[in-house]
């Protein structure tokens, strides 16, 4: 897999098939890459905010996240805006939308980041104080595995030294170039493991934070007992206490340790 193509190039080449979406389920005409394994489309999540603090990490789009985008990119082309006006003003609502963004609210605000960023609460990330964030993930374009010509949600490890890995991490270490000031949080262990590996020894390895439990609705136990709402005592074996303990207390004290050198 290669990017032969820079991203705004990437838009322009699919600004014709995007003004005409209407249903994601075809999406023949906006694939990047098919390894056989996987296949990878294309949707304007090309935006990176140059003045982020936080990076939040999931490990592709999925399909409501890449309808969501589609839908608002052909809205805006429809009213007539720059190219650039709409990569960055759809990212924000493409980005971690649909029922995830609720618990992903609250896991932040629960582990101290709306704190460490001086906001509320981080639910304004999404509304008045999107300069503070940029909204991303492992494999930046939605991606999907490929099973006996079937499509489902990709959410395998990204390994290192396969053609995946290397397609991801060229695009994560281009996002990152452009916003040294942020730290990194990663939704989930896989998305935490692949971070380690891009990451080890550039600037970012010490401002990488520990994981969060994912936000989806299928991780509500962790979810759960992370914000407080759960006894450890009626966990089920899937859910690990410790480790989620041991996370809240490790983002706090990154958070604070890098608040405290006047990291902004």
């Amino acid at each position: 897999m290669s990017l032969s193509m820079k991203p705004h190039s990437l838009f322009e080449k699919y600004r014709s098939v995007i003004v005409s979406f209407r249903d994601v389920k075809d999406r023949k005409d906006l694939l990047l890459e098919d390894s056989g394994e996987e296949r990878i489309y294309y949707a304007p999540f090309d935006y990176v905010n140059p003045k982020a603090r936080l990076f939040i990490v999931g490990i592709t789009p999925g399909e409501v996240q890449m309808n969501n985008m589609l839908i608002e990119a052909t809205r805006l082309i429809h009213q007539g805006l720059s190219d650039d006006e709409v990569l960055r003003r759809c990212k924000a609502v493409g980005s971690f939308s649909g029922p995830m963004r609720k618990n992903l609210v609250e896991l932040m605000d629960e582990a101290g980041i709306a704190e460490f960023l001086d906001v509320e609460t981080t639910a304004q990330l999404f509304s008045n104080k999107q300069e503070l964030v940029n909204l991303t993930s492992c494999i930046r374009y939605p991606t999907f595995a490929v099973k006996n010509g079937k499509e489902s949600n990709f959410n395998a490890e990204i390994k290192q030294g396969t053609e995946l890995f290397e397609f991801a991490s060229t695009l994560t270490l281009e996002e990152l170039s452009k916003a040294p000031n942020a730290v990194l949080l990663p939704l989930g262990p896989k998305v935490q493991h692949y971070l380690e590996k891009v990451v080890k020894g550039t600037q970012f390895e010490n401002r990488l934070l520990p994981e969060l439990p994912h936000p989806s609705g299928a991780n509500a136990e962790r979810i759960a007992y992370f914000l407080g709402r759960k006894n450890k005592e009626t966990l089920s074996s899937r859910t690990n206490p410790e480790k989620l303990d041991n996370s809240k207390k490790n983002i706090k004290k990154i958070l604070r340790s890098l608040k405290t050198k006047g990291s902004k």
